[in-house]
């Protein structure tokens, strides 16, 4: 059981009342003023502890004027990648085919509608369609891939002021442009595989979208650069007064904590 606060008798279980049998002080609301001083002196610790990571964040948006370009830039590769990343051209008797890729293509018609169908059965086919369509399978997952790599850059830039940021943007922005690229020859297999077997039905281009994509991913590599050699320091609110007033609290509770104890030994000692 617990011991009352004031005088250290050993509570039973039988001390069912909110007074002390012994002092017959109110053990719910002894040294309540004290009690809620704590707990306001722990969250102005808390705040104290979290203000600086706080103003890491607000720096990586808006700390500088390079900070607010970069922030633009991030959005340029998402925005990239819904311009014709492709376009293909299907010529048969009685239907004709005309239409570019981009990113809302993949996602709406493809995975929405999961309509694989027609790929698989390509792939399943015909020996002469296989790779053809192994490589549209393959170039359509990793422009999603780039895609996911696009919307990280944007969260993870709250963090660059960490000492793993600019690596963990620089590295992001870096695997955005790998797949970029590994969708771009996938589809030029791709096309190349079709144009062969079905030249005068088929054609078949790499958009503008995709060379876009990759340079938009580049300069996001380029303004963390320059945001880096900048090296612009980050300014913290003034806590010193909040610190200065923590450390005083902190050594007037332990002189109280220390009477307290002196008291108590007197009171064990006479009895």
């Amino acid at each position: 059981m617990a011991n009352c606060p004031k005088c250290g008798y050993k509570l039973r279980l039988i001390d069912v009342k909110a007074e002390c049998p012994k002092c017959g002080v109110n053990l719910m609301y002894y040294n309540h003023q004290e009690r809620l001083q704590e707990d306001a002196d722990k969250a102005e610790e808390e705040h104290v502890r979290m203000q600086p990571k706080i103003d890491r964040v607000k720096f990586s948006f808006i700390g500088t004027k390079l900070s607010i370009v970069r922030l633009i830039l991030l959005l340029v590769p998402i925005g990239m990648l819904f311009l014709p990343l492709a376009h293909i051209n299907v010529n048969m008797p009685f239907k004709t085919i005309d239409a570019n890729i981009s990113i809302l293509n993949i996602v709406m018609d493809v995975i929405m509608e999961m309509d694989f169908g027609l790929v698989f059965d390509m792939i399943a086919g015909s020996e002469l369609t296989r790779i053809a369509f192994v490589f549209y399978l393959l170039s359509m997952v990793f422009v999603l891939v780039a895609a996911v790599f696009a919307i990280l850059n944007i969260p993870f830039d709250s963090v660059s002021c960490s000492p793993k940021g600019f690596k963990r943007n620089v590295t992001l922005s870096s695997c955005g442009i790998a797949f970029t690229v590994l969708s771009i020859i996938s589809f030029f297999v791709f096309n190349s595989q079709l144009t062969k077997a079905f030249g005068g039905v088929y054609s078949g281009s790499i958009g503008i979208g995709a060379f876009l994509v990759i340079i938009a991913f580049i300069a996001v590599i380029i303004i963390n650069i320059a945001i880096k050699k900048q090296n612009a320091p980050i300014k913290y609110k003034d806590l010193s007064e909040c610190i200065e007033r923590l450390e005083k609290r902190k050594q007037e509770l332990a002189l109280i904590e220390e009477e307290a104890e002196r008291i108590l030994a007197e009171k064990k000692k006479n009895a």
